[in-house]
């Protein structure tokens, strides 16, 4: 029988990189039935961890130390984001407002938001780590 630690470890290493390979590039198009599923199966996980100490999942993670996998993926998204405004990449998301507008003002430093027609663009990764940005 393995350790909780052991556990705990192999889903970190194993398991959750899988459910977060690429994140940046999906997640901002998952539907709600999409995002309850992936997180059935860190659920599942913490069950299997916890065994018999397991009360409920929001209790499972407090005790594990781990967060939502939607927090995580928002994180990652997030992390991506800076990361892109500082790389060779910059030109990939909009200018920022007070490159366009010349003016000092307080948004100055936030991205100006791309105009999204259809569903298809606005639920594309540009537009959601914009407004993670702008957050």
């Amino acid at each position: 029988m393995l350790s909780r630690n052991d556990l705990i470890t192999i889903y970190k290493c194993y398991i959750r990189p899988i459910l977060e390979y690429a994140a940046p590039a999906w997640t901002s198009g998952l539907t709600k039935l999409q995002t309850e599923k992936l997180e059935q199966i860190q659920k599942r996980a913490c069950r299997i961890i916890l065994g018999n100490d397991y009360t409920g999942y929001s209790h499972a993670l407090q005790q594990l130390g781990l967060k939502t996998l939607a927090q995580r993926r928002e994180d990652l998204c997030l992390n991506f984001a800076r990361s892109l405004m500082e790389s060779n990449f910059r030109d990939w998301l909009p200018s920022t407002r007070g490159d366009i507008s010349g003016r000092n003002t307080r948004n100055k430093q936030k991205l100006n938001t791309p105009l999204c027609r259809t569903n298809r663009l606005k639920n594309s990764p540009i537009p959601y780590l914009v407004t993670l940005l702008n957050k």
